[in-house]
């Protein structure tokens, strides 16, 4: 494909990703179904261009703005395109049958762009960046960067296997892996590889989870025996976590309101003959003061995995903010009634903004006069020995450039009376 036809068709998938809120992998894969033109080649770089873009999103905005082009998506890519490719001219864009047009103001973006003194990172915009706490905001250009990272492919070790057999079974099936340096349970694919390949050697051996999700709910510390309860189960990722860390031995409960997600729960326990040792949970006042652990994994704006799903901080607006808000605590104080005496809440986000983190925290404690936070710390040093974070108080915020994995917030609150 011209270079042009690669950012026309970078152009119409970014239109629809943005415009109609469309789901990124989707619409891409969808895309290509039907425009079979593209080799290999040019669908990783058109993939990787419309994950750039949207990543890059608030930036492009705002360079749009201090050179006065109008700000739409065919002239902000363009800015994108050129301040990497200073080399390229605007002949090259034109060039071919299925290239993007000329237009007005390409001149100006071009000048704009190869002007530029500095690399473009994604931002956030300002108004989201004051909901960010201190320490964050200290270090939110090392945040930016790091966005621009891959995701990792992170899984965690089941226990019918121990790491090292997996290690060495992934490897000579050519598909490079290594330990990861936290979760003693976690080994990270070094490449992208076809999840039909992966499927062949999985056998209940592994589940995909980013390390960040695996230390949050190591950090849960369920035990064997427990009773406790996944409140916000989602696809069941935590969930199993959460079983295999019991070893088998307790009760565990999963609820999750949203009847997609609980459908696919429900597949995932019954492929893996889990049906009868995870029950799925339905409100009941036989269940009050009943749970030693109650593990909340609450919807957010998802500011933690930015760099996974990008399409999310361009779709956040202050009221969707406020909404998020409201759900939190709803959550919160509604799951609060099932845990027991010296039961432990695990509130967790995968956000970075204090208003979704420690602000909650705060305010449920002013009205739950019977909980309150236990100290992240000592929990850390037993669980992981090595790891050292720059976001620790009572709780953890573990940011997206602190080990490159995808950042998450947990809060414990044990209910003493």
């Amino acid at each position: 494909m011209r270079q042009g036809a690669i950012l026309k068709s970078s152009i119409e998938l970014i239109y629809q990703i943005v415009e109609n809120n469309k789901n990124p992998k989707l619409e891409i894969k969808n895309y290509f179904r039907i425009n079979r033109f593209a080799g290999a080649k040019d669908k990783r770089l058109i993939q990787e261009i419309v994950f750039k873009y949207l990543k890059n999103y608030f930036s492009l905005k705002k360079i749009c703005k201090e050179n006065l082009i109008k700000f739409n998506i065919r002239n902000s890519l363009l800015v994108y395109f050129f301040s990497e490719n200073k080399k390229k001219t605007l002949k090259d864009i034109y060039e071919g049958k299925y290239s993007i047009n000329p237009e007005t103001q390409d001149k100006k973006v071009y000048n704009a762009a190869v002007n530029l003194k500095y690399k473009i990172l994604p931002v956030f915009p300002e108004w989201l960046e004051k909901k960010t706490n201190k320490n964050i905001r200290n270090n939110l250009n090392e945040i930016y960067k790091s966005i621009l990272l891959e995701p990792r492919f992170d899984i965690r070790v089941n226990n019918l296997v121990n790491r090292g057999e997996l290690l060495n079974l992934l490897n000579k099936n050519n598909i490079p892996s290594k330990k990861s340096e936290f979760s003693t349970s976690c080994i990270t694919i070094l490449k992208r590889v076809a999840e039909s390949k992966i499927s062949l050697i999985k056998n209940n051996f592994f589940e995909i989870q980013d390390e960040g999700s695996q230390i949050v709910t190591m950090l849960a510390s369920a035990r064997s025996g427990m009773k406790v309860l996944d409140y916000c189960a989602g696809k069941g990722t935590k969930t199993l976590a959460l079983f295999e860390q019991m070893k088998g031995k307790g009760i565990i409960y999963a609820y999750e309101e949203n009847l997609i997600r609980l459908n696919h729960l429900k597949k995932r326990l019954a492929l893996q003959n889990l049906s009868k040792d995870i029950s799925i949970f339905y409100h009941d006042k036989i269940f009050a003061n009943y749970f030693d652990l109650v593990l909340l994994d609450v919807p957010c704006t998802g500011s933690g995995v930015w760099r996974r799903r990008p399409e999310s901080i361009i779709r956040i607006n202050k009221n969707s903010f406020k909404e998020h808000l409201k759900v939190q605590k709803e959550i919160l104080n509604k799951a609060s009634k099932y845990c027991k005496k010296n039961g432990i809440i695990a509130y967790i986000t995968c956000s970075i903004f204090e208003n979704e983190n420690e602000n909650q925290i705060m305010s449920f404690l002013k009205k739950n006069k019977d909980f309150e936070v236990l100290d992240i710390n000592n929990i850390l040093k037993k669980k992981i020995n090595q790891i050292t974070f720059n976001n620790i108080n009572q709780w953890l915020t573990l940011s997206p450039s602190d080990i490159n994995s995808d950042g998450f917030f947990i809060c414990l609150l044990r209910k003493y009376a």
